[in-house]
């Protein structure tokens, strides 16, 4: 899978995975575009996570895997869950899985989606 980047200014990066799909039906072409479109609406709600964190702990920094599921028919994000972190703040891991839940697409993608995500997370000055 490959990644690409995204930055915003609190020093939060989205690195955006590949798609993981059922087999059978054809993916709707948009469904790759409307995650990420997604997934940046959420960075407000991803920062707010990370300043959360930091008010703990001024030194948390680090990458953050996240796997999304997506429902076929609503296109609503039915899983998000922290796979992979170096950041070890359980609050902040469960934040950020909370947000991503809240995702839904403004089209169904037609086929079972698993999308793989990494945000990376540092404190800019």
């Amino acid at each position: 899978m490959s990644n690409k980047a995204m930055t915003i200014a609190i020093g939060l990066s989205l690195l955006l995975g590949g798609l993981a799909v059922g087999c059978g039906a054809k993916l709707n072409e948009n469904t790759e575009k409307h995650l990420a479109s997604a997934l940046e609406a959420k960075k407000s709600d991803f920062k707010s996570c990370y300043e959360k964190a930091l008010e703990k702990d001024r030194g948390v920094k680090g990458e953050m895997q996240l796997v999304l599921d997506v429902h076929y028919e609503t296109g609503k994000v039915t899983k998000a869950e922290v796979k992979k972190s170096a950041i070890k703040d359980a609050g902040m891991k469960k934040c950020v899985a909370k947000a991503a839940k809240k995702i839904e697409l403004p089209e169904p993608p037609n086929v079972y989606v698993e999308g793989h995500y990494t945000l990376v997370f540092r404190f800019e000055k």
